[in-house]
């Protein structure tokens, strides 16, 4: 029996939610490459930069695998970006993507943000201006979960939690 209890509470977690592990995937170098071998509305997170202006110069995309928890390596900042190529219909419609970004303070207060970007599907491979999203001001932050979502469809819709180190 203490078997059983003890395996449901490493498969739930303490607080009885399912405990899911996303991860770094393949890299990507380019926008082209990125945006070539993965699908339309994948996550990169940015290893190299630490604010938006990064984003456009260094360009080191590891996938993110999928929706949960990842470890992410210790920076002064977070930045994420979205392929926003290859949408199975491009209609000429803008997007919009939110992102509700919570910080848990290690004084043990939630501070909550909220960002909403306009997108252009595009059938560029080389497009230089994907969707992206930049987190700073993670100093006394012990834990950071953004949700993502779009109307554009599901395709946008992911959810990470990351300690900043």
């Amino acid at each position: 029996m203490r078997l059983v209890r003890l395996s449901a509470i490493l498969l739930l977690g303490f607080g009885c939610e399912p405990l899911y592990a996303a991860q770094l995937g393949a890299s990507y170098d380019s926008y082209r490459d990125m945006h070539r071998d993965t699908a339309y509305g994948s996550l990169f997170f940015n290893a190299t930069a630490i604010r938006h202006a990064d984003n456009l110069a260094k360009k080191r995309f590891r996938a993110v695998t999928a929706s949960g928890d990842i470890e992410l390596p210790s920076q002064q900042g977070y930045c994420f970006v979205f392929n926003h190529y290859g949408r199975p219909t491009l209609d000429g419609k803008s997007h919009s993507y939110r992102a509700k970004i919570t910080k848990l303070m290690i004084d043990g207060t939630n501070r909550l943000e909220t960002v909403e970007q306009a997108f252009d599907p595009t059938d560029d491979l080389s497009s230089t201006s994907p969707p992206d999203l930049c987190i700073a001001g993670i100093r006394n932050v012990s834990k950071v979960t953004i949700e993502f979502t779009s109307d554009d469809n599901n395709y946008f819709d992911w959810q990470i939690t990351f300690v900043p180190r």
